[in-house]
Formats: structure tokens, C-alpha cells, sequence
């Protein structure tokens, strides 16, 4: 092939009826700079087929090698499997013709049908925007830029699917090519301002060029039009982006800040990529949903049906009582308890306390800020963060789609795999599949609700090595604005995730600390839950000040320490069968296992002579800080 003689444009149109291969050429449907396309049929496989046949001549390639050119285009979409770009099936040649035999897409070009109708509806316009900007990322992900983005080259069906169409102008990183990265090729209209000055055509070129083709289609015309090219370089090089709105009045002010984006003049100032420019064209799409929904809802109001309920909106923080578990062994026959005390927090508990009520409500006021998109959730470990992380899903749920999990529950899978579980959606093979499964789902919970769906992980470090995966589904968020994102892990997160890639604009992530509980307030947390969980007739249960003071010291206020200290006391209260929880109730108690969920614990015994001397000046530093008289050192003294 390499020494093949192409033949000219006018020689290749009179081919139909001819066969190449198991290829009947049937009629031609396309034109470009380097070849003919006909609509053939493969009467091997009984399918509609393209071909595109070489039409260039040597004189016509400056220098370089036609065919070499030719099939460059062949290898670099064979690379490519994706459903947004027009499939290869095999190059080959016949006699003096060299061809591609590729997938045919029945419908028209997006420049044919806005040449035939006009304008698209925005919605269509950014639904072809998104697909081509599929196809785009994973032909930048091979290494490959178009460099020739333009309307004649999106392939428009009558189902509403888009391919992207003709790489014969395409750069490989990878792989041989044998053209020049510096040549200045593709459309005068659609061509970046960095091409014009004979730089090198980058992903973020072909960024710009959709940005143009996505002009095009809301408007019915290219950014800068005209016949002079000196006129339409200058344009792309220094006039201001227009605002499509100029053209086409009744656009959006979404659509027109996408084309500000993508069109930007500088590179760095564009879309970061074109999978963010998916993300950007899906917020687009739930504007537009949601000024229809707005638009729908003003209208006139149809009667409620005669002994209907009337529709009652939820309320932010609004809580469904739900009843806690019943006591455990011991504490429900010993002690008297109807359910069981110190358990994890969950909506409608009535011991609900501080310092996580407080918390709790900063949180919820933020999912219904339009402006927050992420919230971290800072607090240590057995902090109380796990605990009301899990409280808020549950409560959330209520009145919205929530995906819920912990970075603990990982093993060896990834964020999107454990999100995709959450959502009981297919695990699509490849971390981009699973995000645009999750971004593509919540859209569509957005669209629906009128509502952002919301994503709760616990567990997140700044050392995570599921950081890049969560990075990117946080990016996601942000140029959506799907759903939002709560993070419970330490303090810094939004810092590692800026360090990692996530660019965070003024007001859209918050970082709320869950701090420790108070020593003053643990008192009166122990004595909230035991009045909640205890059978109403059951005799009272009382705390020494003494032993109050030495869980908060124990726990350093973390309340899911606290709740494991708590309830061993009553574990060992029971088996004393006493009421009074002690000090050495509170010293002996264990922080991190359950006694209450053991069947047999080792439960320990209480010294003939409590406390010891050292343990007295433990007490008698809690007491110092609290501002109470020391311990009293007398025979007998002591609780």
C-alpha cells in the first residue's frame, strides 16, 4: 500500500455498484479533504457498511505520504472502543484503491440538520455536546487529539445518539504518524486561537473547537463567521467570546456560560478536560430541567381529589421518631431497661445531645445551601463522626437519594466500585465507566426530585490511597451540581483533595469540626440516655459526679468511647446487682469492647481497697478541673 497512487476526488464518485472486498458501494454520503465515503453493503456479514475511500494525491499532502496519512486515521480510531465514536472494522486494499470499512451511522451530520432546521433546542444541543465530549476524553485518554472538531463531523441518529466522526486529521501520542504536529489543519470556523499561532493542536484545542460546534448548534452559526480567513483568524485570536444569546435570545444564561468556558482564549482557562466538560454540560441539563419544572409549577393548580391527604413539604432537620433497640440480656432483666442506652445515634432518638445536635444542624442547613456542594465532616476517630455520618444517611433518605458508605469497607475495591454497590447499579469495568454510571444516575435523580442527591463516605484520610477516585467523583459534584458530597475523616480534607486536583470556587465545600464532648456536658448526656432507655418503672439509676468525671477523662470526650465506657458500667453494674454507677465502675469499664454483646465476658472484680493512690490523684485532677473539693482521704472515703 505504501506506494499506492490515489486518485482524485471526481474519479471516486462514479463508483456505485462496485464491489471492493465483500463491500458493495451503494451511493456516496460524504466528502472530505481526503477521501469519498459510500453507504455499502457487507454481503459477507449482511450489513449496512461506510467505506471511505483515499482521495488524495500526492501533490495534495505537502510532502507527506497519502496513503501513510490514510491509514494513520485507521490505526488511531481502532484504538479507540467507545459507543461515541464511529467504529473501525478493518482497512484494506483493492486494486488502486486503499479504504477504511467502518460502522455506518444512519441519520445526518449536526451542520446538515442545523442547515435543514435551524438551531437546536438546548437541550438537544447540550445532550450532542456531552456525547461528543465523551468520545473526546476517551480518545484523549488514548493519547489521541482530533484536531478537526466541527459540526459536519458529529453524526447525529434519529435516536438521539451522537458519534464523533472523521479522525483523518488526528495526532497519536502513540504510534507512528506521518504528518506534522505543527501543521495548521482542520475548519477555519472551529480552530483553537493556540492553532492559528502554529502551536501544537492539544486536548484542550479540541475543547475549544466544540465549544465553537456547540455554538453552532444553539445558534444555527459559528462563533466568528465571514469569508475573509485573515478576519476569522484575527477573531479567535483577540475578539471577546460572543454571547449566543445575541443570536439566539431565548438561551439560557447556562448555555451561554459553558461557551464563555470552552471558548476561553488561554488553554489553562478552558475545561480542565472534556470529561469535566460532560460534567459541565450535565449541569446545564439539570438548569434546564429545573427552570421547566419551575415553569410547570406556576401554572394553575388541579384540585386535590375529594379525602386525598394533602402534600405536606419536608421540613430541613425534620426527624421520624423511630424506637431504639430493646435492652440486651442483663440490662433489660437486672437493671429494668426497655431499651437499649448508648448505642449510635439515629433520627428521632430523643437523647439526641451536643455536641453533635449542634453539628448535626450546620450539616443539614448546608445540603439545603444551592451554593454548598461538599461538607467535610472533621472529627477523630470515635469522635461521634461515624455515628452521625450514618444518622444523616438514614435521615436524608427520607427525602432524597443518598449513597452511603465507609472508605473502612473497601478491602481491595475502589470508592466508585463501593458507591455502584450503594446504588445497585452494574459495575461497568473501568473507574471512567463506574463515574459516568454514578453521575449519569444522580442526574437523573436531580432531574426527577428537583433535588441534589447525596453522597456520604466515612472513613477519609489525607493518606488514602482511594484519594484520586474520590477526588474526582468530588469534581464531578462540583461542575454538576448533582448531588453533594459529605466526607466524615479527619481534619484537612478539603485541603488533600485541593492538593490532588480539585479546584474548590469561593463557598462550595465546608469543613465542620465534630468536636469532643464537654467534661461538663457528660453528666448530663449519661443521664439523657438512661432516662430514654429505662422501663418506666423501673427504679432510677444513679451517677457518681466522681465516676462522670473520670468517662469524660477516659474518653477525652469521643463519644463513641463514652457510649462503650457507659454501657460496660451498667454491664458491671448488673453484675453486682447494684444501681449506683461508681468510680470504679468508670476506671474498670472497658473503652473498646462491648460487654453487652459478649455471651460470657470476663468481667473484672472490684479491689477490696478502692481506689489506689495513684487513681486518687487521677480523681483529684478531673475534681480540680472541674472546680469541685478534692478526694477525702478518710477511712472509709471514696465511691
Amino acid at each position: 500500500m505504501a506506494d499506492s497512487r490515489a486518485h482524485k476526488t471526481a474519479d471516486l464518485t462514479n463508483l456505485v455498484g462496485a464491489k471492493l472486498g465483500n463491500y458493495r458501494l451503494e451511493r456516496v454520503i460524504g466528502r472530505g479533504r481526503m477521501g469519498v465515503v459510500y453507504l455499502a453493503q457487507d454481503e459477507a456479514l449482511l450489513r449496512p457498511t461506510a467505506i471511505k475511500l483515499l482521495s488524495w494525491s500526492a501533490a495534495d499532502a505537502n510532502g507527506q505520504d497519502p496513503v501513510q496519512w490514510f491509514l494513520a486515521e485507521a490505526r488511531l480510531i481502532a484504538r479507540l472502543n467507545h459507543p461515541r465514536v464511529v467504529q473501525i472494522y478493518g482497512a484494506a486494499r483493492h486494486g488502486d484503491h486503499c479504504y477504511i470499512a467502518m460502522e455506518y451511522v444512519p441519520g445526518e451530520s449536526a451542520e446538515a440538520m442545523v442547515a435543514r432546521g435551524g438551531p437546536l433546542p438546548p437541550e438537544r444541543a447540550t445532550d450532542a455536546l456531552m456525547q461528543a465530549a465523551s468520545a473526546l476524553h476517551a480518545a484523549h485518554r488514548s493519547g489521541i487529539v482530533h484536531r478537526d472538531v466541527k459540526p459536519a463531523n458529529l453524526l447525529m441518529n434519529s435516536d438521539g445518539t451522537v458519534k464523533l466522526g472523521d479522525f483523518g486529521m488526528a495526532l497519536g501520542s502513540a504510534g507512528h504518524w506521518t504528518g506534522n504536529a505543527h501543521l495548521r489543519v482542520g475548519t477555519p470556523y472551529y480552530t483553537a486561537p493556540e492553532v492559528w499561532r502554529a502551536q501544537p493542536a492539544t486536548a484542550a484545542s479540541d475543547i475549544y473547537s466544540l465549544g465553537a460546534t456547540y455554538f453552532h448548534l444553539l445558534t444555527g452559526r459559528p462563533p466568528y463567521g465571514g469569508d475573509d480567513i485573515g478576519a476569522i483568524e484575527q477573531a479567535h485570536l483577540r475578539a471577546p467570546v460572543p454571547d449566543p444569546r445575541e443570536f439566539a435570545p431565548g438561551l439560557p444564561a447556562s448555555c451561554a456560560a459553558l461557551v464563555a468556558r470552552a471558548l476561553a482564549k488561554s488553554p489553562r482557562d478552558r475545561h480542565a478536560s472534556a470529561e469535566v466538560l460532560v460534567w459541565d454540560g450535565r449541569r446545564v441539563l439539570q438548569e434546564l430541567s429545573t427552570d421547566r419544572g419551575n415553569a410547570s409549577s406556576s401554572g394553575p393548580c388541579k384540585p386535590a381529589r375529594p379525602g386525598s391527604p394533602s402534600p405536606s413539604p419536608a421540613q430541613p432537620g425534620a426527624r421520624t421518631a423511630r424506637p431504639l433497640p430493646p435492652a440486651p440480656g442483663t440490662l433489660g432483666t437486672v437493671l429494668g431497661f426497655a431499651r437499649r442506652p448508648f448505642i449510635d445515634s439515629h433520627p428521632g432518638d430523643p437523647h439526641r445531645h451536643e455536641p453533635l445536635a449542634s453539628v448535626e444542624k450546620q450539616v443539614l442547613a448546608g445540603l439545603a445551601d444551592e451554593g454548598t456542594i461538599v461538607i467535610a465532616l472533621a472529627g477523630a476517630p470515635r469522635s461521634g463522626r461515624g455515628p452521625l455520618c450514618r444518622a444523616l444517611a438514614a435521615e436524608l433518605c427520607d427525602s432524597r437519594r443518598v449513597l452511603a458508605g465507609s472508605l473502612d469497607e473497601l478491602g481491595g475495591g475502589t470508592v466508585l466500585q463501593l458507591l455502584c454497590r450503594a446504588a445497585g447499579a452494574a459495575d461497568e469495568g473501568t473507574e471512567e465507566a463506574r463515574l459516568d454510571a454514578l453521575v449519569e444516575l444522580l442526574s437523573a435523580e436531580r432531574r426527577i426530585r428537583l433535588r441534589s442527591a447525596v453522597v456520604v463516605l466515612d472513613g477519609v484520610t489525607s493518606a488514602s490511597t482511594a484519594l484520586p477516585s474520590l477526588s474526582r467523583l468530588v469534581a464531578a459534584a462540583l461542575w454538576t451540581r448533582a448531588f453533594k458530597v459529605v466526607l466524615g475523616g479527619e481534619a484537612g480534607i478539603v485541603p488533600a483533595l485541593s492538593r490532588a486536583g480539585v479546584d474548590f470556587p469561593g463557598g462550595r465545600a465546608t469543613e465542620i469540626a465534630v468536636p469532643p464532648l464537654p467534661p461538663k456536658a457528660t453528666a448530663p448526656y449519661l443521664r439523657g440516655w438512661l432516662d430514654a432507655a429505662l422501663g418506666r418503672r423501673a427504679p432510677p439509676i444513679l451517677v457518681s459526679p466522681d465516676a462522670a468525671l473520670l468517662v469524660s477523662h477516659r474518653s477525652e470526650g469521643a463519644i463513641e468511647r463514652v457510649n462503650c465506657i457507659a454501657e460496660n458500667m451498667l454491664v458491671l453494674a448488673a453484675a453486682g446487682k447494684g444501681r449506683v454507677l461508681t468510680s470504679w465502675h468508670a476506671w474498670a469499664a472497658s473503652d473498646s469492647e462491648r460487654w453487652a454483646e459478649a455471651r460470657s465476658p470476663a468481667l473484672p472484680r472490684r479491689p477490696q481497697t478502692w481506689p489506689s493512690p495513684e487513681i486518687i490523684d487521677v480523681i483529684d485532677a478531673c475534681r480540680r478541673a472541674a472546680g469541685m473539693p478534692p478526694w477525702p482521704r478518710g477511712p472509709g472515703a471514696g465511691a
